[in-house]
C-alpha cells in the first residue's frame, strides 16, 4: 500500500503512545478519559485484522485498560483522512466487528474510532452509520434500536485554531502542519510553534523530531527562510542536524530542477542564462508574495554571474526590495 508524507508523518508521531494520550484525554469525555489509564496504553498491530480488511487495516490501532482493572480494554481505532470518504462509518463498523470476531467469551470491549481529518475544506461525509441507510429520517428514527449505529470520534483540524488543537509537544505540532499543509503556510506555522518542537525533540528523540521537519520540506514548495532554520538546527544533535541540512539541500536542488523544466516548457529557456533566470525567477515569485515587476526586472537583466550570487543568496534575502539595493549597489 503506497505511503504519503500525511501518512507518514501521523504515524511516526502517534505510533509513540506517550504522543497520543494527551490528545485522548483532549478529545474523550472526562466521565470516560478519567477512569482510563491512559499512562498504560499500548499500540497493538493492525495486521491482526486480516482477511478481506487487510487492504483497508486502520492505520493504527491501541488499546488502554480500566483502572479498576474489573473490565475489558478499550480499543482505540485511530484513522486520519485527507479527503472525505463517505463510506468511513461503515468502514469503522467493519473494524469495530473484526475487533470483536477475535475476542474470547462473551463479553465485548468497547472499539472507539477517532478519525483526523485534515483536508483543505471541512470534513462534510457522514460520521455516522445512520446517515448511510437508504431510508427516510422517519424510518431510521422509529426503527433506530433495531439497526446498527456507530458515530465517529471527529477531529476536523480544518476548522480546529492551532491555539485549540489537542495534544502536546510533537502530536500536537503533527496536527497544526497537517491543518497547515493544505494553506501552503506550514513554514509560519512552524516558527510560531517552535517551542512544540523543542518539546518534540524531547519527548521523540532528534531523529523522530527531524520527521516533522522533512515533513513540512516536502508538503511546501519553498524552502524555509534562514531566520526559522536558525531557531532550529541549534535545537538538534549534530548527527541529525546535518541530516536535516542535507535534505533541505537536495530539496532545495529539486526545486530548481523542476524551476528548470518549467522555464523550458515556457520558452523562457534558450540557453544557460535564460534557463537559470526562470529557474530562479520562478523561486522568488513562490517565496514572496510582493513579488513586484522591478523586482522582476532585476532577475530578467541580470548576467550569470549576478545569477550565481542571486541563487546564493535566496536564503539570506528576507524582502525583495533587497534585489532593488543590491543592483544599485553594483551600478555604482
Amino acid at each position: 500500500m503506497s505511503t504519503t508524507p500525511h501518512d507518514h508523518v501521523f504515524k511516526l508521531v502517534f505510533s509513540e503512545p506517550s504522543e497520543l494520550a494527551p490528545v485522548l484525554r483532549a478529545l474523550l469525555p472526562p466521565s470516560v478519559a478519567l477512569h482510563l489509564d491512559l499512562a498504560q496504553l499500548s499500540p497493538a498491530p493492525t495486521e491482526q485484522l486480516d482477511g478481506d480488511l487487510r487492504m483497508r487495516a486502520p492505520d493504527l490501532l491501541y488499546r488502554a485498560p480500566w483502572r479498576s482493572g474489573d473490565r475489558a480494554e478499550v480499543v482505540f481505532v485511530i484513522e486520519h483522512q485527507s479527503s472525505p470518504d463517505p463510506l468511513m462509518p461503515l468502514r469503522a463498523l467493519r473494524t469495530t466487528v473484526r475487533v470483536w470476531e477475535q475476542v474470547e467469551g462473551s463479553r465485548l470491549p468497547m472499539v472507539v474510532t477517532l478519525l483526523f481529518a485534515h483536508g483543505a475544506k471541512p470534513w462534510t461525509a457522514p460520521t455516522r452509520v445512520s446517515e448511510l441507510y437508504d431510508a427516510t429520517p422517519d424510518a431510521v428514527e422509529g426503527l433506530g434500536g433495531a439497526l446498527p449505529e456507530l458515530r465517529l470520534v471527529l477531529q476536523d483540524l480544518a476548522i480546529t485554531p492551532d491555539e485549540a488543537m489537542p495534544g502536546e509537544g510533537g502530536g500536537k505540532l503533527a496536527l497544526i502542519l497537517l491543518r497547515h499543509a493544505h494553506k501552503g503556510n506550514v513554514w509560519d506555522a512552524l516558527e510560531a510553534n517552535v517551542p512544540l518542537f523543542a518539546e518534540a525533540v524531547k519527548r521523540l528523540g532528534d531523529s523522530r523530531a527531524v520527521g516533522l521537519l522533512t515533513y513540512a520540506m516536502h508538503v511546501s514548495d519553498v524552502p524555509w527562510e534562514r531566520r526559522l532554520a536558525e531557531k532550529i538546527l541549534p535545537l538538534l544533535k549534530p548527527p541529525q542536524r546535518e541530516v536535516i541540512v542535507g535534505y533541505a539541500d537536495r530539496r532545495f536542488e529539486e526545486g530548481v530542477a523542476v524551476g528548470e523544466q518549467r522555464g523550458e516548457l515556457r520558452g523562457e529557456a534558450r540557453g544557460e542564462t535564460r534557463g537559470r533566470r526562470a529557474t530562479i525567477l520562478d523561486m522568488f515569485r513562490r517565496r514572496f508574495k510582493s513579488f513586484t515587476s522591478a523586482h522582476e526586472a532585476v532577475i530578467l537583466n541580470a548576467d550569470m554571474d549576478q545569477l550565481e550570487h542571486l541563487m546564493d543568496s535566496f536564503f539570506t534575502i528576507q524582502h525583495p526590495d533587497e534585489l532593488l539595493n543590491g543592483q544599485a549597489d553594483q551600478e555604482r
